[in-house]
């Protein structure tokens, strides 16, 4: 099953399913049905443009990314909190180790950002742990292990951390911290990226866990006060806003995916 989720993940992105309407668009241009073959290159050309269009992925990203608010104030937390923050979550995010390239390298820009927004809130709370979660999906390293070692490496880990090494993918892990908490825990907090919060708080809801979420490593930010707009960045395509469009994706089909195998409440995300 984690296979054919990752796969069918794979085919129903938006680039994935644009590139195979545009080779069935070129193949009906060589036969009789060459006018529905002009018309859906029209139709794929138009979708990659939005599709590749800042204001298009970021409208579709902000409803996921805006869920949940930032913890911007860690230390009022710790005062106010009842029962007190005991574990800090943060959820793996893949890595591709090459021996030729520093941990900083080996390790994807998106797991730095929360491995960061993990520490920064570990020092609020010194009295906490600080999980790791992150198995081996290609290869025999952990992500977590990863994290690990790049945390070590730039003098980060100074307080309790832990390594969860089995899980997968967000659900292995909302499972395996249901089963690795006992009743003694108090507060969690859980860190991943904004655009995934939605998912991932569903889902370790759905494992009866109710985190606060920390949400970082947002992608539709507002404009620096001041600043003025780049010209020309408000018409022209990006590969970053087509990769923003794929998150967006990548996330909705997660959360109907997650409600459909029971995994995510129905009722809240």
């Amino acid at each position: 099953m984690f296979v054919i989720s990752k796969l069918a993940g794979a085919l129903l992105m938006p680039l994935s399913l644009l590139v195979l309407a545009g080779l069935a668009g070129g193949i009906l241009l060589f036969t009789r049905y060459w006018r529905w073959g002009r018309g859906l290159l029209i139709v794929t050309v138009t979708a990659l443009y939005l599709a590749s269009w800042e204001p298009t992925a970021s409208r579709l990203l902000a409803p996921l990314e805006q869920r949940h608010p930032a913890l911007l104030d860690p230390a009022g937390l710790a005062e106010e909190q009842e029962p007190p923050v005991t574990d800090i979550v943060v959820l793996g995010h893949g890595h591709r180790l090459d021996p030729r390239l520093p941990v900083t390298a080996q390790a994807n820009a998106d797991g730095v950002a929360r491995v960061l927004e993990g520490v920064r809130l570990q020092r609020h709370f010194p009295d906490s742990t600080l999980w790791l979660t992150g198995g081996a999906v290609r290869g025999d390293t952990p992500n977590s292990a990863v994290l690990r070692r790049l945390m070590d490496e730039v003098g980060l880990g100074a307080g309790a951390i832990e390594g969860l090494t089995g899980p997968r993918n967000t659900a292995e892990e909302a499972r395996a911290m249901a089963e690795r908490l006992d009743d003694e825990a108090g507060a969690i907090i859980l860190v991943t990226e904004a655009s995934h919060m939605p998912r991932a708080m569903g889902l370790f809801r759905g494992e009866g866990l109710e985190p606060i979420p920390a949400p970082t490593r947002h992608r539709v930010r507002a404009r620096e006060p001041g600043a003025g707009a780049h010209p020309g960045h408000g018409m022209r395509p990006s590969a970053h806003a087509l990769h923003m469009t794929e998150r967006a994706f990548h996330e909705y089909l997660g959360i109907a995916w997650g409600r459909l195998r029971g995994e995510i409440p129905a009722a809240r995300e």
